[in-house]
């Protein structure tokens, strides 16, 4: 054989080889993972599917939003039991039922909504999720939060909820008789009881 004959064909098992070794990593190759064409992360159990899920908090805060779409698959209602986070407490508003074929928006003042309160995380960090359902296995993510800047600007907390003194009335004196005929101070009446001689 001659010598350009031989290089010829040693390049090309050597280029064949490499082709056949990234076929090699099997059915779980990155290239068959999901993927989300977006800046949150996806996960799904059963018939419950959550798309786009992250955190949006201002650069120097302490609260962030929870961002993301929740996806009822299935042919019956399924309900959010609970929604948890290993970087703050996670406080829910709403009706927490998945209609089944129904989509539901978690941001800022939607139906359903997340706030984490205490926020030990900032924009550009990770943070972890875990939502809990009546009849599916929980869904754990991992995703970032993200700066409340530019689209999601508009994407902010709610006034934390303070509880509203509820209004107080004023005990007023009232004279009743008593065994010895000096009078005493109760609550109970709203005007004097009248005595008999």
């Amino acid at each position: 054989m001659s010598r350009p004959r031989t290089a010829a064909i040693a390049a090309a098992l050597l280029a064949g080889t490499a082709l056949l070794t990234g076929c090699g990593s099997g059915f779980g190759a990155q290239t068959s993972k999901a993927y989300a064409p977006a800046d949150g992360v996806m996960g799904e159990s059963g018939p419950v599917k959550v798309l786009n899920a992250l955190v949006v908090a201002p650069e120097d805060g302490t609260e962030g939003v929870v961002s993301m779409t929740v996806v009822n698959r299935g042919t019956g209602n399924e309900r959010l039991t609970g929604l948890t986070s290993d970087k703050g407490t996670v406080e829910l508003t709403g009706d927490r039922t998945l209609a089944p074929g129904k989509a539901v928006a978690f941001t800022a003042g939607s139906r359903l909504s997340a706030t984490i309160r205490d926020l030990q995380a900032k924009p550009g960090e990770e943070i972890g999720l875990e939502l809990t359902f009546a009849g599916t296995k929980p869904i754990r993510l991992r995703t970032l939060v993200v700066p409340a800047a530019g689209p999601y600007a508009s994407i902010t907390a709610a006034p934390e909820e303070t509880p509203t003194p509820s209004p107080s009335v004023s005990p007023s004196a009232t004279t009743s008789p008593t065994a010895t005929g000096s009078p005493t101070e109760t609550s109970a009446s709203a005007s004097p009881t009248p005595t008999t001689s």
